[in-house]
């Protein structure tokens, strides 16, 4: 990809071109009047700052995050840049120190690949969107990602139900050993209003709960459960029984 560059390969970004680049990425964002190349130029600063200037990236990101959702990834009038947009999100998620995406990250950009996902009607980009929604399970290591992957399922129909329990699964697998090490299990499950779930719902994560269990190794579920509150004891029995 011409206008999508390899990782390796991103401008290198001095200090003194910090200010004007974020000058650039916000021009590039504003409306829907923008020129495709000066978003595409947008994405790639802003994959720029990433790699050299992060605290930089989630500042910019954080702040024109809105935009770039409306007028890039759901910018349906284009497709190039949608698909651009997908990469740049895989390219996130797809990060040797998968600690740097931080829950709010996951958060604010999960919700939009799912919802196109749901609502693209171009299906090649729908598998790019659930590509970068693979990446997240697999190497993004924080409570976030096994939260909105658990929430998705409260209306999915059964074949988004069905990718979601391959993530999950794919999410576990990746930590196997270690799972009581990076997730909280009391923190996520508090999360969930496990209480408060519809009886359709419920179902659902009790299979999510059956894949946890049936993914940890001796050590994991032994930790997993002497760390779990008394409350959350009694429904993790019932989740899993």
């Amino acid at each position: 990809m011409i206008d999508f560059p390899p990782y390796e390969n991103l401008q290198k970004v001095e200090p003194q071109m910090v200010v004007s680049i974020m000058e650039k990425v916000n021009q590039g964002f504003s409306d829907k009047s923008v020129p495709i190349p000066n978003r595409i130029e947008s994405i790639n600063y802003l994959r720029s700052l990433r790699k050299y200037y992060f605290s930089y990236f989630i500042e910019l990101f954080g702040a024109l995050k809105a935009k770039f959702f409306k007028n890039c990834l759901h910018y349906n009038e284009n497709p190039r840049i949608q698909q651009l947009s997908l990469c740049f999100i895989n390219e996130i998620f797809d990060d040797d120190d998968s600690y740097g995406v931080s829950n709010e990250m996951v958060y604010d950009i999960y919700y939009e690949i799912i919802q196109f996902v749901e609502y693209n009607n171009n299906n090649v980009l729908k598998e790019m969107a659930k590509s970068a929604i693979r990446t997240m399970s697999e190497k993004v290591i924080n409570d976030a990602k096994i939260i909105v992957l658990i929430e998705t399922l409260k209306n999915a129909d059964e074949n988004l139900c069905s990718f979601i329990f391959e993530c999950f699964k794919a999410a576990i697998e990746s930590l196997k050993g270690y799972i009581y090490l990076n997730y909280n299990i009391n923190d996520i499950m508090d999360k969930l209003n496990i209480d408060e779930a519809s009886d359709d719902y419920l179902i659902k994560i009790k299979r999510v709960f059956h894949i946890l269990k049936n993914s940890l190794d001796e050590n994991d579920e032994k930790e997993i459960i002497s760390n779990l509150k008394e409350d959350n004891y009694s429904l993790y029995q019932s989740l899993t029984s």
